[in-house]
């Protein structure tokens, strides 16, 4: 990202506004507005376009008037800017229903009021590739801003708020629909408040990739070509059949699957000594290597090289293992903190770290703790 410059956005284009104040650094200091409102306006391939407000509390969305109707029964005193937070989604859509172009802006007061928030707009492309940030200046101006690269503490009922996420996608899209996979946010997309991404089956079978934020306490969707890095990695019936037989006929059992640059591989550990083998199908068949978890050198460019002394010298990590997927320069790395919990980072080409999850049902991390207690000699 470049550095912080004025930038020439002036006021928000219509039906291109928003507000997004969860409790986190994304809300100004002050008091909380009581009611959280998504306005949002989509340009579809098709020519067609539609824009409207989402009111969870009048079970509806609503028009214009509709809205300035709902405010004047509900914000006494005409306290809109006060009370009312409003997140609005300006999205230009491919035909296949996912964004080619976005614009969030955190607003108070309605789709048009005051420009609020750190920051108060994002502008990106696609699956939040290319992001702009702006901070709201005086009479309403915008100054484009670094983005923050730093990232908030997630909180311990991160998996009951998970649950709670699923019944949201199941509301929108359906109660048949099959949530395939899902993964927290990347440093990117939680600047635009996607708490977490998720691969779906629609109930009308079309399979779609798409982004879950939260507004305050109001839900609200992206659909885009999302990146599935947290996915294990699927195989083709007749692959996993071959790394069963050969996991069987080799007295290993099977860990995870993984994707690094020598295309799939199932991580095995021996059930005679304990040693750990990749299991690698190709076309049906299946061959054992030796699996040797290492971190060299040469996997890093310079600035993912910072990246691990920071990690290893800051964090106290230990770096077990890394890997790259073999589609693109991001290093996946496998890490052991302090306190005995195991990470998976991926840490992308400019070094820095986008996304971290924990890692403690892996191979890696089993014989990890093997090492410590000593029960595996290297």
């Amino acid at each position: 990202m470049s550095a912080a410059r004025r930038g020439d956005a002036g006021q928000a284009s219509p039906g291109a506004q928003s507000d997004l104040p969860t409790p986190s650094r994304h809300t100004q200091a002050g008091a909380a507005p009581r009611h959280y409102v998504v306005f949002r306006a989509t340009r579809r391939a098709d020519g067609s376009a539609s824009s409207f407000y989402e009111v969870p509390e009048a079970g509806a969305q609503l028009d214009g008037p509709g809205f300035n109707a709902w405010v004047a029964a509900n914000v006494p005193g005409g306290r809109a800017t006060d009370m009312v937070s409003v997140l609005v989604i300006d999205e230009v859509l491919d035909r296949h229903g996912s964004i080619v172009t976005c614009c969030l802006e955190r607003r108070l007061g309605s789709a048009t009021g005051p420009l609020h928030g750190d920051p108060a707009r994002v502008t990106f492309i696609g699956a939040v590739k290319q992001l702009r940030a702006y901070q709201a200046a005086a009479r309403g101006t915008l100054w484009e801003v670094v983005p923050p690269l730093d990232r908030r503490t997630l909180p311990p009922s991160r998996v009951r708020h998970l649950a709670g996420e699923e019944a949201v996608i199941r509301s929108i899209f359906g109660a048949a629909t099959r949530i395939l996979d899902a993964r927290e946010s990347t440093l990117l997309e939680d600047l635009v408040s996607l708490t977490s991404v998720m691969h779906l089956r629609l109930p009308n079978g079309v399979e779609i990739d798409c982004g879950l934020g939260w507004h305050g306490t109001t839900p609200f969707v992206l659909q885009a070509e999302f990146p599935r890095f947290d996915a294990a990695a699927e195989l083709p019936a007749v692959d996993a059949a071959s790394v069963a037989v050969a996991a069987i006929a080799a007295g290993l059992t099977t860990f995870e699957t993984r994707l690094d640059a020598q295309g799939p591989a199932v991580v095995a550990r021996s059930l005679a000594n304990g040693g750990f083998h990749m299991i690698r199908p190709s076309h049906g068949a299946a061959r054992i290597e030796a699996y040797t978890p290492e971190v060299p050198a040469t996997l890093f460019n310079a600035d993912q090289a910072i990246w691990a002394r920071y990690a290893q010298a800051h964090e106290h990590l230990l770096l077990l293992d890394a890997y790259q997927d073999g589609r693109s320069d991001n290093v996946f790395v496998i890490s052991a903190a302090p306190d005995g919990s195991i990470i998976r980072h991926m840490v992308d080409a400019d070094g820095v770290e986008v996304w971290r999850a924990a890692a403690n049902d892996t191979a890696i991390a089993d014989l990890h703790r093997q090492r410590v207690t000593g029960a595996v000699e290297d």
